[in-house]
Parts: C-alpha cells; structure tokens; sequence
C-alpha cells in the first residue's frame, strides 16, 4: 500500500478520539512522504527545522526536517527553533491534511513558543504537502490564509515599517480578516459590532471594511452606506494601519472624514484589532 492511500485510510479515522498509535502512524507516514517524493524535497531545499512537540495527553515528540530529511522521535531535544504545544486530536488532523495550520494558529489549538519564522517555515511546508498531496485535485483545499501572506509581514517588521509599499495594504487586510474571524479575543471584540469602513486612499485605490453578523470582511471598491469614509494619502493610511491611533491622525488633520453621527470613535475597533494581531504574533 502506497503512502497517499495509507494517509488516505487515516483520514477514515474518527478524527476527535485518536489514539497514540494512531498519532505515531501519522507522524510515520509525513515523514515517508517527505523522504520519498522528489517535489517535497526541492521544495524544502535549505531549510533547517526542528520542533519540540507537546501533546498534552502523552508528552513530548520532536520532529526534525533536515538537509531534505524528516524524522520524528518520542521525548524531548534540547535545540529547537520553537515548541507547540497541543492536543492529540489536533496533531493528528494537522499531519493529516484535515487542519488548517494557520487557521488552528489564530484559533490557538497550538500553543507556540519560540520563534515564529521558523513556524511560518514550517506551516508552508505543511501547506505545500496538504495541496500537492493529501487532497484530491477535484477537492478544493481551504485555506484562510497562505503562510507566505504571514512571512511577508514578518518581513516588512524586520526590515522596518518604512518599506510599506500599496500592494502591503490589501495584505495586511487579507491578515486581519483571517485573525478577526478565527481567534476567540478578536471574536469577541467584534461580537457586538456592526459596522462599514470606507477607506480611500490617494493614487493606490478603494477599500472597505465591514463588520456584519459577528463577522469581518474587507474587499476593493466603494461601499454602499458605509458608517465612516476616510480619505488620506499612503503614508498615513499606512501610518493608521500599522501603528497610529486614526483618531489622533484626524486630530492633526491627516485624514478627510466623512461620518454618520455618532460613529467616529467606532473606527477605533480597527486599531484595536490591529493591536491584537500584532501583539499575538509579536511585532
């Protein structure tokens, strides 16, 4: 029996009452299928990986993915790039192809510690394997976000918020949605809410916000009705989105605004968040 059609027989499995041997075979099974396939290996050519996995029911494993080789073991490393930490049930679903990595990230089903590049590295490769392997090419795989949109705003912390170009704007709402709509603290932030967002920004484009039924939204293009509108050249609208208080840039005039009455101060649910986000990925 080939290694797909083996996966294939784990993703039968009652995926909320696995058991450690079950969890062991899953392990078994990704690492074959990354010693074994050619594609895999080019894709995570030079990159060093190695991972301190908790599962709470049984305690630690490690997995190491190195020079083209995957391996995993059971006990404790003491050099890792980071440790997650999560449930059984949850592991399993991740090395099976039926977990989201980012989505249980932002949902905090992994509690990770360390650093975070080193994550992201890890999630594109778990991404990579989910779309080119674990679903049927007539499956639509759902992901809430592709890892590379996370890299990239680790990158632009990295290098500095002065590097901001347009193209960061629409990808910094592609984040936040993904965050707002998946993590329990933005959930309830934005429970009671219901709201439209109009931003305009000078010579770079249209965008909105939305806030309906408990659920965050943004697309391109004007909205229709929007409680707030706000028009402002790129660098604030770069400045109110990563790091300024809107209120306190409208105060110093950087911000033409057209509202309903009353409504000023729910721009604020933006800014916080955004501060949520940043502060739950550490930047």
């Amino acid at each position: 029996m080939d290694i797909i059609t083996q996966f294939k027989a784990l993703e039968n499995l009652d995926m909320n009452s696995v058991t450690i041997e079950e969890v062991k075979k899953a392990f078994t099974l990704f690492c074959d299928l990354i010693n074994e396939k050619k594609k895999i290996q080019e894709y995570i050519k030079g990159k060093d990986l190695s991972i301190l996995i908790h599962l709470r029911e049984v305690g630690p494993f490690f997995l190491t993915i190195q020079e083209g080789f995957a391996e995993y073991g059971i006990g404790t490393i003491t050099n890792y790039d980071f440790s997650l930490t999560s449930m059984l049930d949850v592991m399993f679903k991740l090395l099976v192809g039926e977990l989201d990595p980012i989505e249980g990230f932002f949902s905090e089903l992994f509690l990770i510690k360390g650093d975070l590049y080193y994550m992201i590295e890890f999630f594109q490769i778990m991404e990579f394997i989910i779309i080119n392997y674990l679903k049927d090419k007539d499956r639509k795989v759902r992901l809430i976000l592709d890892s590379n949109s996370l890299k990239k705003l680790f990158d632009i912390y990295a290098r500095g918020i002065s590097v901001l170009e347009p193209i960061h704007i629409p990808l910094f709402f592609e984040i936040l949605t993904a965050f707002a709509n998946n993590n329990a603290k933005a959930k309830k932030l934005i429970s009671d809410e219901d709201l439209i967002i109009q931003m305009n920004i000078i010579n770079v484009g249209k965008y909105f916000m939305r806030i309906v039924d408990k659920k965050f939204a943004w697309a391109v293009g004007e909205a229709r009705n929007p409680n707030l509108r706000f028009e402002m050249g790129f660098k604030t609208s770069a400045e109110v989105i990563f790091e300024t208080d809107p209120i306190n840039a409208f105060m110093k005039g950087k911000i033409k605004v057209e509202l309903k009455e009353n409504d000023m101060f729910k721009v604020l649910i933006l800014k916080e968040l955004t501060d949520l986000l940043l502060e739950f990925l550490n930047l």
